[in-house]
Order: C-alpha cells, then structure tokens, then sequence
C-alpha cells in the first residue's frame, strides 16, 4: 500500500511516509471501527441505494452502491450527519 504513497511523491520516502501517515489518521478518524455497519447505513439500505453483498476474503463486508438512486434534494444536511 505504501508504494501508492511513494509514487505520488515521486519516490520521496520522508514526504510518502507524511502523506501515509496523515492518510492513517484521516482514515481512523473517519472509519473509527475499521469499516461501516450495516445498521450506520440503514436509511441507504432501505432507500435501495445500496446493497450488503457479503464479505471479501478478509471478512470484510462488500457494499454495493448505486449512484444513480441517489437524489441530493431528497435528504437534508441532517440524515447526512
């Protein structure tokens, strides 16, 4: 995964290793559980904006979205938050 760092630095090790850090913390902060519960996105579910289909071979779940179901004016800032 680091080798994604080091080529959008051009191979700079000090400013990859920041740039995967920040990423790192970006990332926690962001996903604090590792990856998204179902029940996180129930509303999207029930919408059928998206689909729960299984788990990869890390068990991690797989989500399936589909943009074209998604209308900005539906929801407001408040079911974003």
């Amino acid at each position: 995964m680091i080798r994604r760092f080091l080529r959008a630095r051009d191979l700079d090790v000090d400013k990859a290793s920041t740039m995967f850090l920040k990423y790192l913390k970006w990332k926690h902060s962001f996903v604090p559980n590792g990856s998204v519960s179902p029940s996180e996105i129930s509303d999207d579910l029930a919408q059928e904006k998206m689909y729960v289909q299984g788990v990869d071979k890390k068990g991690r779940p797989i989500t399936v979205a589909f943009a074209a179901k998604h209308f900005q004016n539906k929801n407001g800032l408040d079911a974003f938050k």
